[in-house]
């Protein structure tokens, strides 16, 4: 198994993030649905990484751009934990006031598209992950978004019937990206290739 799918694979997750989340960003805050803008809001947070590694990938995978991706990764570490924590305001403030999404069947289709493009990609990355850490934490990143676009897309369906239902699933949203942000942290601390040996050695 080589890794000649993977700049392909991590661009068009790229491309998919700025759709899918420029669309629920904007629908989330037209709504004023939580799961929807802090969807959106994730996925867009998702884009620097997915560049920074398409270009380590193009440079071998080895040590050349790795103080980038540690960086980049940091950063949007950080980034996911301040977003789970308005989300989880967000989501108790309209908990505690009963106030519900404006909810309409317009997000489905986005939604219904959001689950089976992320299914596609994480499904496509899984026999690349095996063979870097960097890859493998590319693969866990799409799946958590296929996670969070599932979540969405039955509150999305609820919301109609149930009124709290948006914000409930926004507190559930919020503790996954808080968690998936602790796990991206700790893919900064990742050690530079030996010379010679993994995909690339000394980039």
């Amino acid at each position: 198994m080589t890794t000649s799918s993977a700049p392909r694979l991590v661009f068009l997750t790229a491309l998919s993030c700025v759709f899918l989340g420029g669309g629920a960003l904007w629908l989330g805050a037209t709504e004023g649905a939580v799961t929807l803008w802090g969807f959106g809001a994730a996925c867009l947070l998702q884009v620097p990484p997915a560049l920074s590694l398409r270009q380590r990938i193009l440079a071998g995978l080895g040590n050349s751009g790795l103080e980038r991706e540690r960086l980049t990764l940091r950063s949007v570490s950080f980034l996911l934990r301040l977003l789970a924590l308005g989300m989880a305001m967000a989501a108790i403030s309209a908990l505690l006031g009963e106030r519900a999404p404006r909810t309409s069947w317009v997000p489905l289709g986005l939604m219904v598209l959001a689950v089976g493009g992320l299914a596609f990609l994480w499904r496509s990355k899984l026999p690349t992950a095996g063979l870097h850490p960097a890859l493998a934490l590319d693969a866990k990143r799409t799946r958590t978004l296929f996670s969070l676009a599932v979540l969405l897309l039955v509150a999305s369906l609820l919301g109609h019937w149930f009124p709290w239902a948006d914000a409930s699933a926004g507190l559930t949203m919020a503790a996954g990206l808080f968690l998936e942000g602790r796990t991206m942290g700790k893919g900064t601390t990742l050690a530079p290739a030996a010379c010679g040996g993994g995909c690339g050695g000394c980039g």
